[in-house]
């Protein structure tokens, strides 16, 4: 018989190490948060239907997902410290009776990997007594069962638990060298002779390899010899790099895009760097504490520029505050300030605090520098443009060997005009102290009318409202003018269903931090109608037509009709009326902080 508390752990456990929040995978298989939460809370099983795809999404079979087992691979990871195979699925076909046994080879898993370095495979495991991690180097046995203790994850800083220098036909152990470098609290080390020794019979290239267990589990990384491996600037995780005054690459930072569940390009580039820092941190955290949960804003000139969230209020003044950072801008910098400036881009990404920017690639979106080439010259980024050069030079040669040498990242192709920077952490308030300042600039932000020239809150609702009546200027429209305003329309609704749908998350995630009664029950109220607005976006945003998916024979006008616009209307004069019930519950909850 199917235990659904079970079930519920085993989804959330390999959620989890999947690093998916419960939004992210209900987005992935079509259903709502709330039917995951319900899911790994026990409260009801998957529909059949949805197994598939969640088998899919997570990795495991439905037989792993679904029936008692008492050893589940949650994580298999076959890796020479730069390349890496994830081999969940496979390496949980071998587990029969609860016990794995598996030996490490090129021959053994579906992907190879093409280096002369040291591999190894890293398995993260769940028994009845918690869940370990373990490993086996290329040609050992691993063997698991419920009674394997195995590594259990640091819960500070990172444990370095295996250390080689050489490579996959001759290496040896450095432990002990590394754990005399860690007394002395080194924050870097160069792959050297004279740190590390070589074996006089290895006539091959040297490599560092190390395994360090952190908070999340373990992992490995290796450099060449001449390369550095460094901390990060927690001490939670390490990182290959070259001489960091010639090139310096944060690696591990995801892409960014729209359609991406981070539709706020601002708050994309921000939890980039956070995350990027080891603050643990998400997407809807951001946008909720900083308020850009609640942005809407509306240029008269319908311009794209209305769906960035800091054009008309600072939502990054509340940001850094609830992380305890401070912010340094750099405005339209002239060209003689450009040189300082970028000594201190690559300070700040020497110590992992990736300045974030905007207009760094193809237009004025913000986007996330990374890292540097050439002593500087050259900038890595992620933008919200990159997939879009992906999918045009996938097949270029040229461009793949470019990818290759900037670890994924996009060069920077603009000197940014807007740059933050961000201090060290300190001093950060607690949830519930972020929650009600969310809270107020919802009612500040909403109640405001205009700033910078673009309509706030209810101003800009009903603006735009007013704008989709105005059909003589629809009728008059030249197909070129018709169709930018389409687009800004099509842009500006994504960005609201975004900021919605991330209110409604922070919200539901933020009741636990109160047990006032009155307190609770407005904001699970305001949680409520946020859903419900939500909701009522997310499916008006599904069924617009994409101005980018226009044919040239297709005539705009036939596309956007009299009678969608009226619709849209119809939406935004509702979502008035809920955001004024949510002005009202927010009130309450802010009226008994006291308590």
């Amino acid at each position: 018989m199917i235990n659904s508390e079970q079930v519920g752990k085993r989804i959330a456990s390999f959620r989890k190490a999947k690093k998916l929040s419960q939004e992210q995978l209900a987005e992935q298989l079509n259903v709502s948060a709330q039917a995951v939460s319900k899911w790994e809370t026990g409260k009801a099983l998957p529909e059949t239907a949805n197994l598939p795809q969640l088998s899919r999404v997570l990795g495991h079979s439905i037989d792993h997902i679904l029936q008692p087992q008492e050893l589940i691979v949650l994580q298999a990871v076959y890796t020479d410290g730069q390349v890496e195979h994830d081999v969940t699925h496979f390496v949980n076909q071998f587990v029969t009776g609860s016990a794995l046994s598996l030996t490490v080879s090129e021959l053994t898993f579906p992907q190879s990997i093409e280096s002369e370095r040291l591999k190894l495979l890293l398995v993260k495991y769940e028994t009845p007594s918690g869940i370990r991690s373990a490993y086996a180097l290329s040609g050992q046995l691993l063997t698991l069962d419920i009674h394997s203790t195995g590594y259990t994850a640091s819960s500070s800083g990172l444990d370095i638990v295996f250390a080689a220098y050489g490579n996959e036909r001759a290496n040896v152990s450095v432990l002990n060298k590394l754990k005399h470098y860690a007394f002395f609290q080194w924050k870097e080390f160069t792959a050297n002779h004279e740190l590390f020794p070589s074996l006089i019979d290895n006539s091959g290239n040297d490599y560092l390899l190390l395994l360090y267990l952190n908070a999340e589990g373990i992992h490995a990384v290796s450099c060449a010899e001449g390369e550095q491996i460094h901390y990060s600037a927690d001490g939670t995780r390490l990182f290959q790099s070259d001489s960091p005054l010639k090139k310096y690459i944060v690696e591990g930072v995801d892409r960014l895009g729209f359609g991406r569940g981070m539709d706020c390009s601002w708050a994309g580039a921000l939890y980039s760097s956070l995350t990027a820092r080891g603050i643990d941190t998400t997407y809807e955290q951001i946008m909720g504490v900083s308020g850009a949960c609640w942005r809407i804003a509306f240029n008269p000139m319908w311009d794209y520029s209305s769906a960035d969230a800091l054009v008309a209020y600072d939502y990054s003044a509340p940001a850094c505050a609830a992380f305890g950072l401070t912010a340094s801008w750099a405005d339209r910098l002239q060209p003689e300030e450009r040189k300082l400036a970028k000594h201190h881009i690559m300070d700040s990404i020497r110590k992992h605090r990736l300045p974030i920017a905007i207009n760094l690639r193809v237009a004025p979106e913000w986007g996330v520098i990374t890292g540097y080439l050439d002593d500087g010259r050259t900038l890595l980024c992620r933008s919200y443009f990159d997939d879009e050069t992906y999918s045009d030079l996938q097949d270029n040669s040229e461009f793949l060997e470019d990818m290759k040498l900037s670890k994924g990242y996009f060069y920077v192709d603009h000197w940014p005009y807007r740059l933050v920077h961000f201090s060290s952490q300190e001093n950060q308030p607690s949830a519930q102290e972020n929650l009600y300042a969310s809270l107020r600039v919802k009612v500040e932000s909403m109640n405001a009318t205009e700033r910078n020239g673009y309509w706030l809150g209810y101003r800009a609702i009903e603006g735009w409202r007013d704008s989709l009546l105005d059909h003589s200027w629809y009728k008059a429209a030249d197909d070129e003018a018709f169709v930018r305003r389409m687009g800004v329309n099509h842009f500006c609704m994504m960005a609201l269903a975004d900021a919605r749908r991330s209110a409604a998350a922070y919200l539901t995630e933020s009741m636990p931090l109160l047990d006032h009664p009155p307190a609770y029950q407005a904001l699970s109220e305001l949680a409520e109608v946020n859903g419900q607005v939500s909701a009522l976006l997310a499916e008006f945003y599904g069924s617009m037509t994409d101005p980018a998916s226009l044919s040239g024979s297709a005539s705009p006008k036939q596309l956007w009709t009299v009678e969608q616009r009226e619709r849209q209307a119809e939406l935004l004069q509702l979502l008035v009326a809920l955001e004024r019930q949510g002005d009202a519950l927010a009130q309450v909850v802010l009226e008994n902080r006291e308590h």
